[in-house]
């Protein structure tokens, strides 16, 4: 190997980097050649060709860096009339001007640019030769200023994204050579913007999306968006806007609004008028304290079919919501329209959540039509009176965190289509069934962080696909259901009550019942008369209870049961027979309690368990032998504990050589200190198998083989039997046929 050769890569022109070698010496290593050939063009190129990908025929891909050159283009895409070229390209810690003259035909073949650098000041000259392009991404580049109206010839342009950076003057920055031009889409979010000039988006005539949101702007003098009279949507969020002034006058066409975290005080009717044609108007976390019957107004014949109207005006001052004023055009209109079914798909949305609401007029929501989704939760309500028709097609309704006693029926009984309902946090302390006797469609009831004591009865009905109810965090100790009683209720939540006594939780008249969780009770002890559930009971939880002793029995009333959670109670031990019945379990957890040791016959009932927790008992030692004849296969989870590496030596090799289908494991493997297969052992722990039980254990393999040798000779005999009896037959059919 020489060291005098020398490699002088050329500039990197047209379509290939080339290396220019020059060799002083004649013997030179062919490996080092190659592998000079391979990465040169990696080192010289600025578009490298393992950087251009081709997606389609004429559909290219590219990542550059620090400017752009001539990337691996076919000929027939160059300056083709006959495909629609694509060349859609990243440059990467760009430098701000550099040579665009060399490449011209393809930097105007460029349609879709996105540009990362570091520039305070720019004339962004690379612009110069891109007339093609359509989409030009320019964030997050800390630009304070952009001189010369560098987009004035893009005429093809359509979105422009100038979000996050530091600009603050924008005022000439949109002027083109053509008009009308084609932007479309224009975002300069998070800037420093402070004020908009009159004319700043003259031009802009077919904008449709104009992003303000996250600057500095305080005013909205001279209209600065008079002439946008085809915007859809306009963000003026997280601003320090005070007064709209009429702004948003000339905005025909607009959809939706955002005006979230400002400082808006007022909104009347003269400031915005367009407010009818809005679907989607967000005023929250504002300092309205004086809400405007005219904010829940539509005009229903703007809106395309299935419209969703969404009105947010949350987390401002609001203290009270008058009735509605219903303009009596629109009244006429809807009207007439409700008989040709026009209507019918648009629904609304409201959220007056985390006001200071204390009252809510009997009419306040008869403008609204069809609303879906209501939602006044952190208010100070004590009451909830309105017309139950102006709620007839409402499915969410959010009233948590309030400081409701009751439901007044007259409010909920035309409420027919509710199906979620958040009674959260308030003062009731009892479940006003009888206010929802009328609702069919009930999935979900959150009744958690109530004063709820004791529960005798229950005549609600719940979807036919089944419901849920939540009573966490009650003072709950009865609970009682009748025959009738929640009907279709599948899930039942009583987490972090008073139960102290299970017997009192009778459940066994709920045929529909799947899934209940007690944990986080006071629970100590169970027998075979404690727990009064339905045999179709598929999930219990009891975790995070007292349990010191589960009896013999405790679970035959729940013979369907597949998962049973114990974990963080007190059991020192289980005890023969405490899971009779449980046939069907698959998964049990044990983790988090005093257990010691474990004897598997105590667990021989459980003929479909599949994953057993352990974890974190400090157990030192299982009599696994009971589980050879085990039919699933069982994982063990054993975290936590002091197992000896004897032991679980043992136990690993009894499941890997088919002996045994229990797999001891952990959820988290170590592979530091003591430890096999990533399970943590003790190596300085005993056996802790009595000689006598050697001769157990293996009788218990020698009876595990001789089993799986009977299983295979029955398998197949079974299967001769099949083929000679089916042969019989054949032949049975052959004689009759000869003989006729």
């Amino acid at each position: 190997m020489n060291p005098n050769v020398e490699f002088e890569p050329t500039l990197c022109t047209n379509k290939l980097c080339t290396v220019k070698e020059n060799f002083t010496e004649a013997a030179v290593s062919y490996g080092i050649l190659l592998m000079v050939m391979i990465m040169a063009p990696l080192v010289c190129c600025n578009c490298p060709v393992d950087r251009v990908h081709t997606l389609d025929h004429c559909v290219f891909y590219l990542q550059c860096f620090h400017n752009i050159t001539a990337g691996s283009i076919s000929r027939d895409c160059l300056g083709s009339t006959n495909y629609d070229v694509i060349v859609d390209v990243t440059l990467v810690d760009a430098t701000d001007q550099f040579d665009t003259t060399s490449d011209q035909e393809f930097l105007s073949l460029i349609t879709s640019l996105k540009v990362s650098g570091n520039w305070s000041e720019t004339k962004l000259t690379f612009l110069d030769n891109m007339y093609r392009l359509k989409a030009l991404h320019l964030n997050n580049n800390n630009i304070k200023m952009i001189y010369d109206s560098p987009f004035r010839h893009l005429t093809r342009l359509e979105d422009l994204n100038l979000s996050g950076n530091q600009l603050s003057h924008i005022e000439e920055l949109f002027q083109f050579d053509s008009y009308p031009n084609k932007l479309k889409k224009l975002s300069l979010s998070h800037n420093a913007i402070q004020e908009i000039p009159g004319d700043t988006f003259f031009e802009l005539t077919n904008l449709k999306e104009l992003d303000l949101s996250y600057n500095s702007i305080t005013e909205l003098y001279e209209e600065p968006f008079s002439n946008l009279t085809n915007l859809v949507i306009l963000k003026l969020n997280h601003n320090n806007i005070k007064n709209l002034n009429g702004a948003m006058n000339n905005l025909f066409n607009l959809k939706h609004l955002y005006l979230a975290h400002n400082h808006i005080e007022n909104i009347v009717e003269q400031s915005i008028k367009i407010i009818y044609h809005l679907e989607t108007i967000d005023i929250s976390k504002n300092q309205l304290d004086n809400l405007k019957t005219n904010l829940f107004s539509r005009h229903w014949n703007h809106f395309d079919d299935h419209s969703i109207c969404k009105i947010k005006l949350s987390q401002n001052h609001i203290s009270y919501v008058p009735n509605a004023t219903v303009v009596p055009e629109f009244k006429t209109r809807l009207i007439r329209n409700s008989h040709k079914h026009k209507v019918m798909n648009i629904f609304t949305e409201l959220d007056l959540s985390q006001n200071s609401i204390t009252h809510v007029e009997f009419n306040a929501f008869q403008s609204i039509i069809q609303l879906i989704s209501l939602d006044i939760s952190c208010n100070r309500l004590i009451s909830f009176t309105v017309n139950p028709n102006d709620l007839r097609y409402v499915k969410y309704l959010n009233l948590s965190k309030n400081f409701l006693q009751t439901l007044h029926y007259s409010s909920f009984a035309s409420m027919i289509n509710l199906q979620n309902l958040d009674l959260s946090n308030n003062n009731m302390d009892f479940i006003p069934d009888q206010s929802l006797i009328n609702n069919h469609q009930l999935k979900l009831i959150n009744m958690t962080y109530n004063e709820i004591v004791e529960v005798r009865h229950m005549r609600i009905t719940f979807n036919r696909d089944g419901g849920v109810l939540d009573l966490t965090n009650n003072g709950i100790s009865v609970l009682n259901l009748s025959p009738g009683d929640a009907y279709g209720l599948t899930i039942l939540i009583l987490r972090s009550n008073n139960i102290t006594e299970p017997f009192s939780i009778k459940l066994n008249q709920q045929p529909t019942l799947v899934h209940l969780d007690m944990s986080y009770n006071l629970i100590e002890e169970l027998d075979e008369e404690s727990l009064q559930l339905p045999i179709t009971l598929g999930i219990l939880d009891l975790s995070f209870n007292l349990i010191q002793r589960i009896g013999p029995s405790s679970f035959h009333r729940v013979g369907h049961l597949k998962t049973l959670r114990l974990s963080h109670n007190k059991l020192a031990s289980v005890e023969f027979g405490a899971f009779e019945g449980l046939a069907a379990l698959v998964n049990l957890d044990l983790s988090y309690n005093n257990i010691g040791r474990l004897d598997s016959k105590t667990l021989m009932d459980l003929k479909m368990l599949s994953v057993l927790s352990l974890r974190n008992n400090d157990l030192f030692y299982i009599d696994h032998s009971s589980w050879f004849a085990h039919k699933q296969n069982l994982r063990i989870y054993l975290d936590g504990n002091s197992f000896s590496c004897d032991w679980l030596a043992e136990a690993l090799s009894d499941n890997n050589n088919g002996y045994s289908k229990m797999r001891p494991t952990v959820l988290k493997t170590t592979f530091t200190g003591h430890s096999i297969e990533g399970i943590p052992c003790k190596q300085d722990v005993g056996n802790f198998v009595e000689p006598s039980k050697n001769y157990m254990i293996a009788d218990e393999r020698l009876l595990v083989t001789n089993q799986k040798i009977l299983e295979a000779v029955q398998e197949q005999t079974s299967f001769l039997k099949k083929h000679i009896w089916r042969f019989v037959l054949q032949d049975a059919e052959r004689n009759a046929k000869s003989t006729k």
